[in-house]
Protein backbone atom coordinates (compact mmCIF):
# COMPACT_ATOMS: atom_id res chain seq x y z
CA UNK A 1 0.00 0.00 0.00
CA UNK A 2 3.10 2.50 0.98
CA UNK A 3 4.45 1.65 -2.25
CA UNK A 4 1.05 2.49 -4.17
CA UNK A 5 0.69 5.92 -2.62
CA UNK A 6 4.86 6.61 -3.57
CA UNK A 7 4.00 5.63 -7.07
CA UNK A 8 1.19 8.06 -7.29
CA UNK A 9 2.75 11.20 -5.27
CA UNK A 10 5.61 10.56 -7.64
CA UNK A 11 3.79 10.60 -10.95
CA UNK A 12 1.56 13.69 -10.10
CA UNK A 13 4.65 15.50 -8.41
CA UNK A 14 6.98 14.69 -11.44
CA UNK A 15 5.04 14.92 -14.36
CA UNK A 16 4.07 18.47 -16.01
CA UNK A 17 5.85 20.13 -13.33
CA UNK A 18 9.46 18.84 -14.08
CA UNK A 19 8.84 19.56 -17.96
CA UNK A 20 8.62 22.95 -16.77
CA UNK A 21 11.23 23.31 -14.42
CA UNK A 22 13.72 21.69 -16.98
CA UNK A 23 12.74 24.10 -19.58
CA UNK A 24 13.49 27.17 -17.96
CA UNK A 25 16.50 25.94 -16.71
CA UNK A 26 19.66 27.17 -18.73
CA UNK A 27 22.34 25.34 -17.30
CA UNK A 28 20.18 21.80 -18.44
CA UNK A 29 19.43 23.21 -21.48
CA UNK A 30 23.24 23.77 -22.05
CA UNK A 31 23.99 20.02 -21.00
CA UNK A 32 21.47 19.04 -23.26
CA UNK A 33 23.05 20.91 -26.42
CA UNK A 34 25.99 19.69 -25.85
CA UNK A 35 24.64 16.25 -25.57
CA UNK A 36 22.78 16.41 -28.61
CA UNK A 37 26.06 17.45 -30.68
CA UNK A 38 28.20 15.24 -29.30
CA UNK A 39 25.53 12.28 -30.04
CA UNK A 40 25.26 14.09 -33.96
CA UNK A 41 28.77 14.05 -34.25
CA UNK A 42 29.74 10.60 -32.90
CA UNK A 43 26.70 8.92 -35.21
CA UNK A 44 27.74 10.53 -38.29
CA UNK A 45 30.51 8.29 -38.09
CA UNK A 46 28.87 5.14 -37.90
CA UNK A 47 27.33 2.54 -39.93
CA UNK A 48 24.38 2.08 -40.22
CA UNK A 49 24.67 -1.14 -37.99
CA UNK A 50 27.15 0.34 -35.72
CA UNK A 51 24.30 3.03 -35.23
CA UNK A 52 21.63 0.64 -34.68
CA UNK A 53 23.53 -0.90 -31.97
CA UNK A 54 24.44 2.87 -30.49
CA UNK A 55 20.66 3.52 -30.37
CA UNK A 56 20.19 0.58 -28.54
CA UNK A 57 22.74 1.43 -25.79
CA UNK A 58 21.46 4.69 -25.71
CA UNK A 59 17.66 3.32 -24.90
CA UNK A 60 18.93 0.54 -22.33
CA UNK A 61 20.87 3.26 -20.72
CA UNK A 62 18.36 5.80 -19.97
CA UNK A 63 15.88 3.52 -19.15
CA UNK A 64 18.16 2.44 -16.07
CA UNK A 65 18.87 6.00 -15.77
CA UNK A 66 15.09 6.52 -15.53
CA UNK A 67 14.53 3.68 -12.90
CA UNK A 68 17.35 5.11 -10.71
CA UNK A 69 16.10 8.36 -10.51
CA UNK A 70 12.02 7.33 -10.22
CA UNK A 71 13.55 5.44 -6.79
CA UNK A 72 16.08 8.33 -5.55
CA UNK A 73 12.96 10.82 -6.10
CA UNK A 74 10.48 8.28 -3.72
CA UNK A 75 13.34 7.83 -1.45
CA UNK A 76 13.71 11.94 -0.95
CA UNK A 77 9.87 11.46 -0.36
CA UNK A 78 10.07 8.99 2.01
CA UNK A 79 12.96 10.65 3.93
CA UNK A 80 11.42 13.69 4.30
CA UNK A 81 7.68 11.93 5.35
CA UNK A 82 10.06 10.15 7.97
CA UNK A 83 11.52 13.58 9.36
CA UNK A 84 8.54 14.88 9.31
CA UNK A 85 6.79 12.31 11.94
CA UNK A 86 10.31 12.64 13.62
CA UNK A 87 9.93 16.53 13.91
CA UNK A 88 6.25 16.24 15.11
Amino acid sequence: MENEVFETLTHYLVGDRLTEILEQDEEYQAAKLHESDAKNKFESCLTPEQCEMFQSYIAASSETTANIEHLYYQQGMKDLFALFRALS
